[in-house]
């Protein structure tokens, strides 16, 4: 009996031992970054200038300016800048689901590729880049109006999804070393 006893207890050593171990790969993202400031304020120093999209695009490049503002710096505090994120946006359109005997698409799938860099605020040095993508669907429907709207509040639920992303991975690059 003493010798389940030796069994149990050197198990849970072991499962102590790794636990310990493995805990040091593991930091909290919104804890203080490597350089000791908090999370939020690194976050908030980030400048989303104005972009000129295209007309197609005006409607989610707003919105998806708006979510980054807002997911960076939610406080609306004057934060001084130090770093630029640069924004680039692919739209995609597409109608899988078609009526036969309309020959309407009833449905869209909107996709989004936001491609982003982030820089000092000299843009001499870049920090982080890469790619967030997402897609989001909406019906169409006979009524014409009913369709744009579905179609604007596919456009703000895609530019928030991307957002976040985006958000995240700042968030992930700017903690291990602002």
């Amino acid at each position: 009996m003493s010798s389940l006893n030796f069994k149990s207890l050197a198990r849970l050593a072991v499962v102590a031992g790794l636990m310990v171990g493995l805990s040091a790969c593991f930091k909290p993202l919104y804890g203080p970054t490597a350089s000791g400031e908090p999370l939020e304020a690194v976050l908030a120093a980030i400048d989303v200038p104005e972009v000129t999209w295209p007309d197609r695009q005006a409607v989610i490049g707003h919105y998806l300016r708006s979510d980054l503002i807002y997911a960076l710096n939610g406080s609306g505090s004057d934060t001084p800048k130090r770093y630029v994120l640069k924004l680039a946006l692919t739209e995609s359109l597409s109608t899988p689901v078609v009526d036969t005997e309309t020959g309407r698409a009833s449905s869209a799938i909107l996709g989004g590729s936001l491609s982003y860099t982030l820089t000092n605020l000299e843009g001499t040095k870049i920090l982080t880049q890469g790619t967030a993508t997402s897609t989001t669907t909406y019906d169409r429907y006979q009524q014409r109006f009913a369709t744009v709207r579905a179609g604007r509040d596919a456009e703000i639920r895609l530019a928030r999804v991307l957002a976040e992303q985006v958000k995240t991975r700042l968030a992930a690059t700017l903690s291990a070393g602002s």
